[in-house]
């Protein structure tokens, strides 16, 4: 006895794609320090975001890494670097502590970057609220020490994309499924 799916296959599997904007080299060195600062007024390492990005839209299709990265790497090989220039240290309120992040000065430049993104991806435009997450789950004491100091990162350059996917509207972490660069 063949069962449908033997006979038609199986519906494709939806996944959720994301590319992030990844800080140049000189950017992640600052992100460290900025992390050695965090660490030295309480912050736990196992807070600090794996690989710091500024996350912005992405699109949902079925299941095909190499289309959605060929489209990717289409759009960004017309692509400049993108400049970014950080705001202030502020945080997220969340159940298990506060999430740190650095706001974005120039979000306005960012916004019309993902706009052209997302119609070169056929992906989807949201509000977005950009960012750059530091840590996750702190402790709202070591916030207030925190913001007692004076933290400022020093503003970089954009130069490639992570792209991040999971199924979509499933529960846990996404995996990173490859790095495309842009602006030379």
């Amino acid at each position: 006895m063949t069962n449908q799916t033997d006979l038609f296959g199986a519906a494709p599997i939806r996944c959720e794609y994301y590319p992030v904007l990844l800080p140049d080299e000189e950017g992640m060195a600052a992100v460290t320090a900025l992390n050695q600062i965090l660490v030295e007024h309480g912050v736990k390492p196992s807070q600090l975001t794996k690989l710091p990005h500024i996350s912005i839209d992405g699109v949902i299709c079925p299941e095909n890494d190499e289309k959605v990265t060929n489209d990717i790497t289409a759009f960004l090989a017309t692509q400049s670097a993108l400049p970014i220039e950080f705001s202030e240290l502020g945080y997220y309120p969340g159940r298990g502590g506060v999430t740190l992040k650095l706001g974005i000065r120039n979000a306005e430049v960012i916004k019309e970057f993902n706009r052209n993104f997302m119609e070169a991806i056929n992906g989807k435009v949201t509000k977005l609220d950009l960012h750059l997450t530091l840590a996750r789950y702190v402790n709202p004491e070591v916030l207030e020490r925190l913001m007692q100091i004076d933290i400022e990162l020093p503003d970089c350059t954009c130069r490639s994309v992570a792209i991040y996917k999971k199924e979509f509207k499933a529960k846990g972490a996404y995996e990173v499924v490859g790095r495309v660069g842009f602006g030379g």
